[in-house]
């Protein structure tokens, strides 16, 4: 994309606005700041809060075993509080942390908002640079900060005649904002590392390079001068790459809906930042905790397809490599509840083990994404190496998937137990879920090329097992959510998935019309309020796929609650832990590829 049409949209600010701070980072390593450029207004920045967070750093503690639940015979680690004291624990453990903050002070006291005024800050978003400059009891402060791209490290410059520059190091907490400050870290110093020890299992070591000398003050380093810049390191301090390269990969189209377009390049921004690194992403990606900081597999092809579709397919595959190494627990997984294959775990950290829950362990819409990923990547780009990189992924899932299903009456229908990706139906209204049996049914449809490239020949007979699929349940020509579910009358709050049988994949066997129909039944009958910021844009990918292309652009847009939108770009929610909810802005950017393509295919 053009230099032009990413800076028109930088983020200026006049004035300290607490419900929009500015993130920096790099996919990995991440920093939040405030309208001064650093975090010291930690205080009142409760919605997002002013973090410093990195992939590569997780707090450990031992874990016992839990004991599993059984359903119809097959074991799931359930939550059972009353049974297993260790759930809590299981459940918070590892997670990640802001293991420091960028403080001024004036005369050994944290600057008071008080006396802040003619802020002016501007995010480049072209280049990923923060510039700030304030004026405290009359005299100008002025600060600079970036993340570099290929390794991580922050840099910071701070130009000021009367405050004082400090780090303070904090002890870590799986809480919304990552920190502790009952327990202190000790702070170790050797010569340009730095070493923060906070227990017999866990500490974290960086490289600092500084213009100024300092002093360790307990758990707070100090800088001499006024005027001072640092390097900070997680591996080394060297050059490297600013944001402008990834700008100059991405193939977006600017279309003629300034909103749209805005919406699109302050997604891509702020996804790029939080949710391109090793591991898939946290829904707050790496601004502050939510879940004990765990990833949801099921969110990460809805954070993470459009890299695919907008050239960054490398940002994406190297979190693939995380789906390799918990292959183990993922073949034990399956193994216990008593199918074939990988079956990887909803929500989950690096060891990939099962965070214990009612809801988690028994979701399977996450089982295809690894797979369809693969498969978009192949057929978009040819990448033979990829697919055969990753063909453990690619063969274990299938495995999961069709041994998922059993032939009932001539046709391939889905085992219990089971919950539906809208996680709010009764486990015993889940029978056949519409949106998994077209999920599995595209997935599979579309393996046999690649299948052909990897072993010269079909491991299964696709045609076969998808043909005898069964189809969707239907009331009066709308669609349902599962067999269970009585009629059209019968809805559940959450997630509208049976409107979503045309939406990132496009069903060959769903009929057009009612897939329009049920759309606008549900989007009458439903209580909007419920529905996730995701959940928007996926309608719009059916109605787009369906035609409807006004119609998609008018749901969207829909305001609602949960379809609100931060003036940084960030989608939002009132819910205290969602006040950043990536998965909107990922889903959102889907959307904005093929309706950008649609539009401009109408032109040719």
């Amino acid at each position: 994309m053009k230099k032009s049409d990413i800076i028109k949209y930088n983020l200026k600010f006049n004035h300290i606005d607490s419900k929009n701070p500015v993130t920096i980072g790099n996919g990995d390593f991440a920093i939040t700041l405030d309208q001064t450029g650093t975090q010291s207004l930690y205080e009142i920045y409760k919605d997002i809060p002013l973090s410093t967070m990195s992939n590569k750093n997780w707090f450990y503690k031992d874990k016992k075993d839990i004991k599993p639940s059984y359903v119809d015979g097959k074991a799931y680690m359930l939550f059972n509080l009353d049974n297993d004291p260790n759930y809590q624990t299981n459940r918070q453990y590892p997670f990640k942390y802001s293991f420091m903050q960028i403080l001024l002070y004036d005369n050994d006291k944290l600057i008071d908002i008080n006396n802040i005024k003619d802020v002016k800050q501007e995010l480049d978003l072209y280049k990923g640079i923060v510039t700030s400059s304030f004026n405290y009891k009359e005299k100008i402060n002025k600060t600079i900060s970036f993340i570099y791209q290929d390794h991580d490290e922050f840099n910071f410059k701070l130009q000021s005649d009367n405050l004082n520059l400090a780090l303070k190091f904090n002890y870590p907490s799986y809480t919304k904002n990552g920190y502790r400050l009952d327990i202190l870290p000790n702070v170790l110093v050797k010569e340009d590392r730095i070493t923060l020890l906070y227990d017999d299992k866990n500490s974290l070591s960086f490289k600092l390079k500084s213009s100024s000398n300092y002093q360790i003050v307990e758990n707070t380093l100090i800088f001499d001068d006024n005027n001072v810049s640092f390097s900070l390191a997680l591996d080394e301090i060297k050059e490297g790459k600013l944001l402008d390269e990834f700008w100059k990969c991405d193939n977006g189209i600017i279309i003629d809906n300034e909103e749209l377009v805005k919406k699109m390049v302050l997604s891509k921004y702020l996804l790029h930042v939080n949710s391109t690194g090793i591991y898939p992403p946290q829904e707050s990606g790496l601004t502050y905790n939510c879940w004990n900081s765990k990833f949801h597999l099921e969110m990460h092809l809805i954070h993470s397809l459009w890299n695919i579709y907008n050239n960054h397919v490398g940002d994406l595959v190297k979190s693939f490599d995380y789906y390799l190494s918990i292959m183990p627990s993922s073949l034990k997984r399956a193994s216990l509840n008593g199918y074939k294959g990988l079956r990887f775990p909803k929500m989950t950290g690096p060891d990939g083990e099962d965070s214990p829950s009612n809801i988690g362990p028994l979701l399977i819409w996450q089982a295809p994404h690894i797979l369809f990923m693969l498969q978009e990547i192949y057929y978009l780009y040819n990448k033979e190496n990829i697919i055969k990189k990753y063909e453990p992924l690619i063969s274990g899932t299938i495995d999961f998937m069709i041994s998922f299903l059993t032939l009932k009456d001539s046709k391939y229908q889905m085992l219990d137990p089971l919950l539906e990706a809208c996680e709010s139906i009764p486990l015993d209204r889940c029978q056949n879920p519409s949106f998994e049996l077209e999920y599995w049914r595209y997935t599979l449809e579309r393996q046999p090329k690649i299948d052909t490239v990897l072993y010269g020949h079909q491991r299964y007979d696709y045609l076969d097992i998808t043909s005898k699929i069964i189809t969707p349940k239907e009331d009066d020509g709308i669609y349902l959510k599962t067999y269970g579910v009585i009629d059209k009358y019968d809805l559940y709050k959450d997630h509208p998935t049976e409107g979503f049988l045309m939406s990132f994949f496009k069903s060959k066997i769903v009929d057009k019309e009612k897939m329009v129909k049920t759309i606008d039944y549900i989007l009458k009958n439903m209580d909007l309020s419920s529905y996730w910021g995701w959940d928007f844009p996926f309608l719009g990918l059916s109605l787009l796929n369906c035609g409807e292309i006004e119609k998609s652009i008018e749901v969207t847009q829909l305001n609602t609650i949960n379809n609100q939108y931060l003036y940084n770009g960030y989608n939002t929610s009132p819910r205290d832990d969602l006040k950043a909810y990536l998965p909107g802005n990922g889903a959102f950017l889907i959307y904005y590829y093929y309706l950008s393509n649609i539009l401009i295919a109408s032109l040719k």
